[in-house]
């Protein structure tokens, strides 16, 4: 969006699977939903269509892509002051092969840490400007020199996305659903690699990660659930509930002003 090349009101044939080099990719529920057709991004992020992602992605070139993702601080340290901090996984984009790129689309192919998620989520949330994470709270001297804010995205743009994603929640059947408040939030779901090598073991990560009240963002909570054990795993089903859970006993504690009208 930011790059020109989707708006609010763009549209994706959305085909159920799609083959990229060697590999077909197809949506989680391939089986039962086969074939989509046409679709906006609120039903992109309602429904984590991994095909519609990976045609978005391909929009632009991986150097394009590459950049954006720089830009919202993947595959360096944040800056947090804490100590142990990694600054994730993401190869430069002179060695991304077309399924490396396509992957990147739905969550594939690069490995970031729970608090560059949340940075860079947070500047979707704060119109565009991501900020330095920290847990000190600084003099404004202190302040002026380590906390860095920087505008990766318009103010338009980040609103946008807020309003797709809370359409998304507001839409579907989350459990995250609330009757006080809008909430812009995503589901993760995606297979856990094994720590000594290369592939992965048969074990999920479930993770949900949003900002509330949308149209006036004062928390942001990232759930994250490693190999769940059960019946159905998925961030929706894990740990949508937990999510559902803190951001009730949240908006309780902080007295967050509901923002959406009772009819």
């Amino acid at each position: 969006m930011e790059l020109g090349k989707i708006n609010r009101y763009s549209t994706i044939n959305d085909t159920g699977k799609i083959k990229v080099g060697w590999w077909t990719i197809k949506n989680y529920d391939y089986a039962r939903h086969p074939n989509p057709g046409v679709i906006d991004l609120v039903y992109l992020f309602e429904h984590s269509s991994n095909v519609a992602s990976v045609i978005v992605a391909q929009m632009m070139n991986k150097f394009e892509y590459h950049d954006m993702l720089k830009k919202f601080g993947f595959g360096e340290r944040t800056g947090i002051d804490l100590s142990g901090e990694s600054s994730g996984l993401l190869k430069s984009p002179a060695k991304w092969d077309s399924a490396d790129h396509a992957s990147m689309g739905y969550g594939y192919g690069s490995s970031v840490t729970a608090i560059q998620m949340v940075s860079a989520v947070s500047a979707i949330a704060n119109d565009g400007v991501r900020v330095t994470p920290h847990v000190i709270k600084y003099s404004p001297e202190e302040e002026a020199i380590k906390i860095k804010k920087v505008q990766v995205m318009t103010p338009e743009h980040a609103r946008i996305i807020t309003d797709l994603l809370t359409e998304s929640i507001n839409r579907g059947h989350s459990p995250i659903k609330s009757d006080s408040y809008n909430i812009a939030a995503k589901t993760g779901t995606s297979i856990k690699p094994k720590e000594n090598g290369a592939g992965y073991t048969n074990k999920l990560y479930t993770s949900i990660v949003g900002y509330m009240p949308s149209s006036d963002p004062q928390v942001l909570i990232y759930v994250i659930v490693d190999s769940a054990q059960g019946g159905e795993i998925w961030g929706n089903t894990v740990a949508a509930p937990i999510f559902k859970e803190i951001s009730t006993q949240v908006a309780h504690i902080l007295s967050l002003q509901p923002d959406k009208v009772k009819l």
